[in-house]
C-alpha cells in the first residue's frame, strides 16, 4: 500500500496534498520512457535502427474516497474533478523523490460508490506525460537545486557541480539528466555579462558547436542566449550573431569562452529523466 505524499502543483503555482485533502493515494508508479524504434531492412537477415523517438507515456495514478455520508462523499468527488480539471497541464509530485515532476494532463475518469456505502471503488486516473520524461523542480541556478539529492553519492554538499563561472575561459557543465538539452526542445539559458570589444563565441567541445555573436559589450550590459534567441538588455541581436546555438549532451560538456574579459556567465536548465 503506497503511503507516500502525492502533491498536485498548478502552473499558478497552488498546491494539493491528495492525501491531506481526502483523497487517499493507493499506487503511484511512474513507468521508463517510451521510446518508438524505427527500423529499416537492409536484406534478408540483417535491419538496421535508423531512428529513436522519445514519446509520450501515461503514468497511472490509483485513489479512493470515502465520505461520511452521501452529501460528504459527493462533495468529495466534487474536489477531484477539481483538483483533477483538465483545462490546462499540471505538475505531479510524490514525496519519494520531491526533487523531480512530472507535467501531465488528465484522462477521463468515473467515481462510482460502492454497494451501500460511501466508499469510491478504486479509480484509475491515467495521467498523460507529453514530454516522456520528469525533470527537476528547480533549476541549476536555484539556491533550494537538490544537487545531492539528484546526483546522489557522486557529489558533496561540500563540491557540488557548478553553473556559474566568473573569468573561466574553459570549464565543464554537467547535464545531470538522461536526455540531451537540444535547443528545439529543452534549451539551456545562458546569461553572460563582461567586456566583449567586437565578439564573443562560445563553444561546447562535445557537440563541436560554436555560438558567436558580434556585438560589444560592457559589463554592464546584460546577455540572454535561449536557444537561438539572443537578447542584449532585453532586445534581440539575433542578427550580429552566426545563427547557432549551443545543445548538452548527458554528462560532460567541454565549454569554452573566447572574445570576453571580466565575465561571468551561467547556464540556467531543469533536467530530465
Amino acid at each position: 500500500m503506497n503511503q507516500d505524499a502525492i502533491i498536485i502543483q498548478r502552473l499558478d503555482g497552488t498546491t494539493y496534498d491528495l492525501n491531506a485533502i481526502g483523497i487517499r493515494v493507493i499506487s503511484f508508479d511512474p513507468p521508463g520512457a517510451n521510446w518508438q524504434n524505427t527500423f529499416t531492412q537492409m536484406s534478408q537477415y540483417h535491419a538496421v535502427l535508423t531512428d529513436r523517438q522519445m514519446q509520450q507515456t501515461t503514468i497511472p495514478l490509483v485513489v479512493q474516497v470515502r465520505g461520511h455520508d452521501v452529501y460528504d462523499y459527493e462533495l468529495l468527488r466534487m474536489k477531484v474533478l477539481r483538483v483533477f480539471a483538465g483545462y490546462e497541464p499540471f505538475y505531479i509530485i510524490s514525496s519519494r523523490t520531491p526533487f523531480m515532476r512530472w507535467k501531465v494532463v488528465p484522462e477521463q475518469h468515473d467515481f462510482l460508490r460502492l454497494s451501500n456505502s460511501w466508499l469510491s471503488q478504486p479509480v484509475t486516473i491515467n495521467l498523460d506525460c507529453p514530454d516522456g520524461v520528469s525533470e527537476t523542480t528547480e533549476t541549476t541556478l536555484s539556491s533550494q537545486f537538490p544537487f545531492t539529492d539528484y546526483f546522489g553519492s557522486e557529489v558533496s554538499t561540500d563540491n557540488p557541480p557548478t553553473y556559474t563561472f566568473t573569468n573561466q575561459t574553459s570549464f565543464n557543465v554537467i547535464n545531470g539528466g538522461t536526455i540531451p538539452l537540444r535547443n528545439g526542445e529543452h534549451p539551456v539559458l545562458i546569461h553572460f555579462s563582461g567586456d566583449v570589444r567586437s565578439s564573443l563565441s562560445i563553444s561546447n567541445a562535445r557537440t563541436q558547436q560554436t555560438l558567436t555573436i558580434n556585438h560589444g559589450m560592457s559589463s554592464t550590459d546584460k546577455l540572454e542566449i535561449y536557444g537561438m534567441k539572443p537578447l542584449l538588455n532585453g532586445q534581440s541581436i539575433y542578427s550580429s550573431g552566426n545563427h547557432a546555438f549551443l545543445d548538452f549532451m548527458p554528462g560532460d560538456n567541454q565549454i569554452t569562452v573566447s572574445g570576453a574579459s571580466n565575465f561571468t556567465i551561467s547556464f540556467e536548465t531543469r533536467f530530465y529523466m
